[in-house]
């Protein structure tokens, strides 16, 4: 599994978006609405921001997570059910291809295996 992205809950796309652009050189991508979470990502390389405008939607009591990516994500869901790991989201497919699932860890910290096939 390589880094995929770093998400993080904002209050505001818009100001956070203009922030990562404005200052750190960032590059809006595609956006996307997940089941009524708006969410948006940036690139800058190789490094990806994941931008989620906080709805309080109860996943991660946490404002920042992190996201694998794994090419045969089936496998990898199957092989942690075998180790008592259950989803706590998804898998979810996105509109650019992408599909993505959910975990917490051991602190409440999100968890998300990606697959960019």
């Amino acid at each position: 599994m390589k880094l995929h992205h770093i998400g993080i809950n904002v209050s505001s796309l818009k100001h956070s978006k203009r922030f990562y652009q404005t200052l750190f050189g960032f590059k809006e991508v595609f956006t996307a609405d997940i089941e009524g979470e708006e969410i948006v990502f940036l690139k800058r390389n190789e490094d990806w921001l994941e931008l989620i405008e906080d709805q309080d939607n109860g996943l991660s009591n946490s404002r920042v997570h992190f996201g694998w990516e794994k090419a045969d994500l089936e496998a990898e869901i199957k092989r942690l059910a075998r180790l008592d790991l259950a989803p706590v989201e998804g898998p979810i497919q996105l509109d650019n291809g992408w599909r993505a699932v959910f975990y917490k860890g051991p602190d409440g910290e999100l968890i998300e295996l990606i697959s960019i096939k």
